[in-house]
């Protein structure tokens, strides 16, 4: 179903505003959310219109239309964004009928004016959310064995997940995977491919070739559940195929294809949601030390996409193939995690000092962060072990992620 746009306004409205309303902000929506269908909604009736709408933007043309509003609201079933301008009460209007369409999971949104610049930069945040929001809604997620052992918060049950969220949880065995991997073949070409663009390769082939196996196993299971995204028991699979996930995940995330480690549920949806709203590649890290400023965070695996990249060993068993993952000094970046119980979302922001890093003693993928918040808070207000990290600056996109999927976002 294609998105709404729904003006709404009153009948003594002047339509020559409508038409400025249209003209100006319909091509922001499309270059967002694509094609969209215009609807004008004036009497309750109009509303019935609406009811096949995959996603919705309500504009709040004109004051005393707050019913009508509450209305589209009820209508909405993906969420809906909802715009206030300063002209003809539409504030006003708004700020009458939002204490109740929050409770439906709609956010707001004010354009200070009506001009193409200013109305693109009020909606952007937005409407990156509300896409990111109608892609989770009815996203199927496979779970290849169990969460490991080692996650005794994060974990999440199947029913609720589907029912806060609206995700599908898809239990396959990791005896699938292996026979899966087993019977797929090495791309040859794609082995050469990784070789070749990695500053340092300080594995033998024959490693790389497992992990571009498991990489096709992988996609092979995304392809026969209808995947959207995947999350494995990363460390249950390695005496069993003598390989890691870790290059794997790189290059899944990387393509759009959300991986997330360990069978960590919470962790990967938070991928899911910062992946899909922002068109960029997460990854999944330990927050690994503090600093004074800030906080180190390590993992085996990050998007190769990101840059300069060194394929080496896994960390903990030096077995397969681990990836160092170079974010270039100065990149802003988003820090995000969702509570298991799928009612809180922590959003902060920082900005990378160095990564590339080599210790010996951490994860390999290392990137010290220097951050204007405590990082402390972590750890004394823990909400589990694994943050999401994505390059850019998105916590007000996160904001209005929270008030679509009816979550607490709190701001490091």
């Amino acid at each position: 179903m294609k998105p709404c746009m729904a003006l709404v306004a009153s009948p003594l409205h002047d339509p020559r505003l409508l038409g400025r309303l249209e003209e100006t902000m319909k091509p922001v929506v499309e270059k967002y959310l694509g094609d969209v269908e215009v609807r004008r909604i004036v009497r309750e009736e109009d509303v019935a219109s609406s009811l096949r709408c995959g996603h919705t933007v309500a504009v709040i043309a004109t004051g005393g239309t707050e019913h009508l509003a509450l209305k589209l609201g009820y209508a909405a079933e993906k969420g809906m964004v909802v715009v206030a301008h300063p002209y003809a009460n539409s504030l006003p209007a708004l700020l009458e009928a939002y204490p109740l369409l929050r409770l439906l999971g709609a956010t707001p949104v004010f354009v200070d004016e009506l001009e193409p610049e200013a109305v693109e930069r009020a909606l952007r945040p937005a409407l990156l959310a509300l896409r990111g929001v109608a892609r989770v809604r009815g996203a199927r997620l496979g779970i290849v064995g169990e969460p490991s052992p080692w996650l005794v918060y994060s974990r999440v049950e199947p029913q609720r997940l589907r029912e806060r969220l609206g995700i599908e949880l898809i239990e396959i065995t990791i005896d699938e995977l292996e026979e899966t991997y087993r019977s797929v073949g090495v791309d040859e070409a794609l082995v050469e491919k990784l070789a070749a663009g990695a500053s340092s390769v300080e594995r033998p082939r024959t490693e790389l070739e497992k992990a571009v196996r498991l990489y096709a196993a992988l996609k092979e299971m995304v392809r026969r559940y209808r995947l959207d995204a995947v999350t494995v028991e990363c460390f249950a699979i390695i005496p069993r195929l003598d390989t890691t996930a870790c290059l794997p995940f790189a290059l899944l995330n990387s393509e759009g294809i959300v991986a997330g480690c360990e069978g960590d549920v919470p962790s990967t949806v938070t991928m899911m949601l910062l992946s899909w709203s922002t068109g960029q590649p997460a990854f999944m890290a330990n927050p690994a030390r503090f600093y004074h400023d800030g906080l180190l965070l390590a993992h085996c695996t990050a998007p190769l996409a990101y840059g300069r990249y060194r394929l080496l060993s896994h960390f903990e068993t030096g077995k397969g193939v681990g990836v160092s993952v170079e974010l270039p000094p100065s990149t802003r970046v988003t820090i995000a995690r969702l509570d298991p119980k799928l009612e809180k979302l922590r959003i902060g922001e920082g900005t990378v000092i160095e990564s590339g890093l080599r210790s010996p003693l951490h994860c390999r993928t290392q990137v010290r962060i220097r951050t204007s918040w405590d990082p402390r808070k972590l750890l004394y207000e823990s909400i589990g072990n694994h943050y999401v990290v994505v390059p850019g600056g998105y916590v007000e996109l996160v904001e209005h992620l929270g008030r679509l999927l009816g979550l607490k976002v709190e701001r490091l």
